[in-house]
């Protein structure tokens, strides 16, 4: 049997009009946009029409996009380029929250060994921040809070647009990492409310190494961003280096796709993990990790299995392709931090898979790697382990 891909959260195929695209514009749009003969402006015109495309399914205005190598370089950006803004020598005040990704989390970080000062904000057992710890952490010398819309592990949902309303009557700018919530959720730079936004083109069925931040122009115009490149000035000064047309062409053209159905696909991937986990308790007992209705993403699941070390349960079941927690800490051999963060013993944690359902993923694939999973927990798990309740 192939191998049944359920690691979507992690990254997605790409999907073939993407690559089709990709492979024109690679062959026939190679011309660096910034050049000013025939070719270049081609180029130009075509890293605009993405850059429109962009702007229209988050509703923003085109010249607030700005395409980065990805999310992580996005997050850095954000929260790197507004606390630089800050007058020299005095320490600036960041706002996150524990379940954050490592992108943000490893970032303030690294600002918090520069001097600055880092609120991270625990959150409740289902990983949502309540909005009033956010107002509660903010001060005078706040320089920006920073919230992801939707988690990578637990898929929980945050409040990000309530949150949004108390960070501006702050006057405090709110950076949002949509990466794991614009494929299958409304993403409205407007309604949400917020000054920044990141995502990914690999989490929608794009290409790797292409990816966009959104800077309110209102933001923009009070003080611009510090740029972490510097060099020919592309993508109006934020963000030195050639453009990667063939990559920036492939994102507009996922982001077209994703426009096309999303609500539509949104209901098909809930109905997919609501047969596989039906099927799963059949099978084998698990505790869910992760809620399954309104708060959470639709496609996406994360649960335990008592007794069961997730990682040799991946080695057990080559069949399917799942992960035991965020790709970006699969080599750390260390704890879920998410996990961690909403309070789940050790043993669950080390017991902890995450699943991930996608645009190709069929309900025959669904029912077959619920029970290629059940087969490796019986040989993972020690003989006579006890079997918990399934809970949400």
């Amino acid at each position: 049997m192939a191998t049944i891909y359920l690691d979507h959260q992690a990254t997605t195929p790409m999907d073939p009009a993407v690559a089709d695209a990709m492979h024109t514009a690679a062959t026939e749009c190679f011309a660096n946009p910034s050049s000013p003969h025939a070719a270049g402006i081609r180029a130009f015109r075509e890293v605009e029409r993405a850059r429109g495309t962009v702007a229209r399914f988050i509703g923003a205005a085109r010249s607030e996009i700005y395409f980065t190598s990805g999310a992580t370089e996005g997050n850095n950006l954000a929260v790197k380029g507004i606390v630089g803004r800050g007058p020299g020598g005095r320490a600036r005040h960041v706002v996150t929250t524990a379940v954050e990704h490592k992108s943000v989390l490893d970032t303030c970080r690294s600002l918090r060994a520069a001097g600055h000062e880092v609120t991270v904000l625990p959150v409740d057992a289902e990983g949502r921040v309540d909005p009033a710890r956010v107002a509660a952490a903010l001060r005078p010398e706040t320089a920006l809070v920073s919230v992801m819309l939707a988690n990578n592990e637990i898929s929980t949902i945050q409040p990000v647009a309530r949150i949004a309303e108390l960070t501006r009557a702050a006057g405090v700018p709110l950076h949002c990492d949509a990466t794991q919530g614009v494929g299958t959720l409304p993403v409205d730079v407007r309604e949400l409310g917020v000054d920044l936004l990141t995502f990914s083109g690999h989490k929608i069925y794009g290409p790797k190494g292409i990816g966009v931040l959104y800077v309110a122009n209102e933001l923009s115009d009070r003080a611009p961003l510090v740029p972490l490149l510097h060099g020919g000035g592309q993508e109006r000064g934020l963000r030195a280096g050639t453009l990667n047309t063939a990559a920036v062409i492939g994102l507009g053209t996922a982001v077209e796709l994703l426009a096309a159905g999303r609500e539509r696909e949104a209901a098909r991937l809930a109905a997919l993990r609501g047969r596989f986990l039906a099927e799963l308790a059949e099978l084998v007992p698990y505790t869910l990790n992760s809620g399954t209705g309104v708060g959470f993403l639709p496609q996406a699941v994360n649960l335990s299995f008592e007794g069961a070390d997730a990682q040799q349960l991946l080695l057990e079941v080559t069949a399917v392709a799942v992960s035991s927690g965020s790709a970006c800490n699969s080599s750390a051999q260390e704890p879920s931090h998410v996990l961690t963060a909403i309070g789940l013993p050790p043993e669950r944690i080390r017991g902890s898979i995450r699943v991930g359902f996608g645009r190709f993923t069929t309900e025959e694939q669904a029912v077959d790697a619920a029970r290629a999973l059940a087969a490796g927990v019986r040989t993972a798990a020690p003989a006579g382990a006890g079997h918990p309740t399934r809970t949400a």
